[in-house]
């Protein structure tokens, strides 16, 4: 009977936005996650021995790497001389070569890294039962608990936005004989750690061996009826029912601002309870702004075990998993973007090394992480990426001068503490791992970045952004491609010119999407705040002077527009696609040509790297391919996407998500986009224009969703819709400015709108006029 009500207990704790195992975690990649947006907690282990690692978003650990960039101005005509007469891939090598000569090699980023691995060991129970770890998205709370038959143990953690700590509760139905914690010594051969430990307290002292910074951390235990002592290196705690512990960390830059205040870290006289009250309204505010049901059903009860096995088992993936993804989505920007965006592993990290340093990656990484920002109404989350990009401006100059003697602005294809163009050099690292890696010459990436920037003006309105911050950085970009590129024939030419991770040549299609993103927004944005009229004439020159996309003999757009540089279709990177997923510049119905060439191509990338058993299982190239899909129409190949990833082990029971299936990497990329590529699903929007139901998978012909923002200052308070049984799509929403919309349904039925106010039939749609705060509701029958 007592172990009946204990597993009724514990299966009422499966939180309904959430996920949870029955199986401890033994690897930190395994761990339940939670954040604040400047410290991050991971929580895993068996019962008898548990770690708590504690990050910081802002720790990153200096290698002590010669940071310049020798002068490789002199040689660029060069290199362009050398592609025009022995290829492309002999300019490369002469680059390298020369840099070489100048003592430049391959520098990596400087790697995120743990902060502290907390230990939490309690005699071992020789039976464990009714065990269960979850972790509740709406409230940003872990939960762990078993029982040994006899007594009942529980563990509850959070990192409170309130208080600015990672707050943990370890108790107990009966008295806790011993609990023993201690913080693990850190041996690594570029950080000095030391720790003092008191009765209640653990202090680290956490210096960088190359540079005059590094952190402190700070535990603190807290037992209200038990004896707390210091035994060597370690607190034990007897005979008490309850612990509450504190943790926190801070950079030598705070720590100095706080002073004295250091010894008043953490809350007093409060139980667990009552701060997590008080975090849970901040958190639980951000996360329900947006909802979601795809009718889950009982599912929704499911542990991700038994999931992601349903989906094994059966080949169907059930729409109790994706609101599931949806939700760890949403739920990994919020707990991770604050000080920082999300890096490639959001703001959580247990090893030294990780694969590619958990960087800001910028040729696709960052990108997707920062994906569901707008769409998924966390606007708060933007400011970081920001601050990230405009803290990185003096690197990007340099790189722009120092590399190609160019003004304006060039990112890099990775950064950290430094946005130097740093990784590039050692041709040979090419042969070992990536044999169409040229970071060298990649140069788009400043521009595609700035999408988001001008994203978030179509948004918002936001005009003080837009002149602030948006046209300024859209300026630079601009002067780089002043310098940088050159005419044939009255065309402009990108010479050297990058189609990420896949080779080589003139005029990749990347290159010349993005800088027609670039001249256009501009353009935009100063006709719109009425500034520097006399510039524009020179920038609308400019972009005619683009080269025109080209498409190949299969009938696919090319993803170099020249004519000496074949296509591979077998790569993970939809770079020549830019077009379709991110700017939006293809439609059926203003470049039908190149939207058909686009759509070919993406058919031909699916056959050869998508659904090619032999190839790489890369979640940011999935997302890519998803999000390309979705403007397609293709909406069961989004689906497919999601079975793939949950059947190939490239999602955690944590719904944190890998980059390669197997549990290979863990990677926030695709829990960035997943949300977003949702949204791409039922609702896409430009200013002025609504799409519903672009790409409703077949699995998915009823359901609803509320709270998603649309472009052209649209809040969607509500989409529903039931194909199959009701022939019925409703759509309430509120403009915050007057505005008529045109709005599309975008299926093979023929709908009648069962209203005629607010509305004018157009031949393909509807023209909706909007007032400010006014909600308006449709309603469409199938007829």
């Amino acid at each position: 009977m007592q172990n009946e009500t204990i597993t009724k207990t514990i299966d009422n704790r499966i939180p309904e936005y959430g996920a949870f195992s029955r199986q401890p975690a033994e690897k930190w990649e395994f761990a339940n996650v939670t954040g604040n947006g400047e410290l991050g907690a991971m929580h895993y282990g068996k019962p008898e021995r548990e770690t708590v690692i504690v990050n910081h978003a802002e720790l990153f650990l200096p290698l002590g790497s010669k940071e310049e960039i020798p002068n490789m101005a002199p040689y660029l005509e060069e290199v362009r001389k050398i592609s025009r007469t022995e290829g492309y891939i002999a300019s490369h090598e002469y680059f390298i070569r020369k840099g070489e000569e100048l003592g430049h090699t391959l520098v990596d980023t400087d790697p995120y890294h743990p902060g502290v691995f907390l230990s939490i060991e309690q005699p071992s129970a020789k039976v464990v039962h009714d065990y269960i770890r979850a972790v509740d998205f709406a409230t940003g709370e872990v939960l762990t608990s078993w029982n040994d038959g006899n007594q009942q143990f529980e563990r509850k953690l959070f990192a409170s936005r309130q208080d600015g700590a990672v707050i943990m509760s370890i108790t107990s139905n009966k008295v806790m004989p011993l609990v023993c914690l201690s913080a693990e010594e850190i041996d690594h051969p570029l950080l000095n750690a030391s720790f003092d430990v008191g009765a209640t307290t653990i202090k680290g002292l956490h210096t960088y061996k190359h540079a005059e910074h590094g952190y402190e951390s700070f535990v603190e235990v807290v037992c209200p009826d038990g004896h707390l002592a210091r035994e060597r290196n370690r607190i034990t705690v007897t005979n008490t029912r309850e612990i509450l512990v504190f943790i926190k960390i801070i950079p030598f830059e705070l720590v100095d601002k706080l002073g004295s205040q250091t010894e008043k870290l953490f809350p007093t006289r409060q139980s667990y309870a009552e701060l997590f009250q008080s975090h849970r309204k901040i958190h639980s505010e951000m996360f329900h702004r947006v909802a979601i049901d795809f009718h889950g059903g009982e599912k929704r009860n499911w542990s991700s075990e038994q999931l992601f096995e349903d989906v094994r088992q059966t080949k169907v993936l059930s729409t109790a998993l994706v609101e599931k993804m949806f939700h760890a989505g949403r739920y990994m920007f919020i707990t991770s973007s604050g000080l920082r965006p999300p890096n490639l592993q959001g703001i959580w990290t247990g090893t030294w090394t990780p694969s590619w340093s958990s960087d800001y990656t910028l040729d696709t990484n960052l990108q997707l992480a920062m994906a569901s920002v707008f769409s998924g109404n966390m606007l708060e989350g933007f400011k970081p990426y920001v601050a990230l990009l405009e803290s990185y401006l003096d690197d990007f100059k340099y790189n722009a001068k120092t590399m190609f003697g160019c003004r304006g602005i060039m990112s890099g294809v990775r950064a950290s503490n430094s946005g130097k163009h740093l990784h590039w050099g050692d041709s040979s690292w090419g042969e070992r791992e990536c044999d169409t890696f040229f970071g060298a010459f990649w140069t788009c990436g400043a521009g595609w970045l700035a999408h988001l920037l001008y994203d978030y003006y179509l948004y918002t309105g936001d005009k003080p952004f837009l002149q602030e911050h948006v046209v300024p950085y859209l300026k630079e970009v601009v002067l780089f491609y002043e310098d940088f590129l050159y005419e044939e024939n009255g065309t402009f030419v990108f010479n050297p010119s990058y189609s990420a991770e896949n080779g080589i040549a003139a005029n990749s299609t990347q290159d010349i999407a993005v800088a027609k993103q670039v001249l256009t927004n501009l353009i935009s944005a100063c006709n719109e705040l009425n500034i520097d009229k006399e510039q524009i004439p020179h920038w609308e020159t400019m972009l005619n002077k683009l080269p025109p996309y080209l498409i190949n003999e299969e009938g696919a757009l090319k993803e170099w527009a020249v004519n000496d540089h074949d296509d591979n279709y077998n790569h993970r990177h939809y770079s020549h696609l830019y077009p379709i997923f991110q700017s939006y510049e293809f439609s059926e119905e203003e470049t039908p040509e190149l939207w058909v060439a686009s759509k070919i191509a993406l058919e031909k990338k699916f056959e050869h790297w998508l659904y090619n058993p032999n190839t790489d299982t890369s979640s940011h190239g999935r997302m890519h391919a998803g999000l390309a899909a979705a403007r397609f129409g293709m909406g069961d190949i989004v689906w497919d996407i999601f079975r793939m990833m949950a059947s190939g082990g490239a999602i955690y029971p944590s719904m944190m998500t890998a980059h390669y299936d197997n549990y290979d990497v863990f990677n926030v990329d695709a829990n960035g986009a997943i949300p977003e590529l949702i949204h791409n699903l039922l609702v896409f929007s430009l200013p002025g224009k609504i799409d519903l139901l672009p790409a409703l998978p077949n699995e998915l012909t009823s359901g609803k969703i509320s709270g998603t923002l649309c472009r052209g200052q649209i809040y969607i308070n509500e989409l529903s819709w039931d194909i199959k049984n009701e022939g019925k799509i409703e759509l309430n929403v509120t403009s915050k400015t007057d505005q008529d919309v045109h709005i599309r349904i975008k299926r093979n039925e023929a709908f009648m709108l069962t209203t005629e106010e607010h509305v004018v039939k157009e031949d393909d749609g509807w023209k909706l006029s909007l007032k400010k705060a006014e909600q308006v509701k449709l309603i469409w029958q199938i007829v």
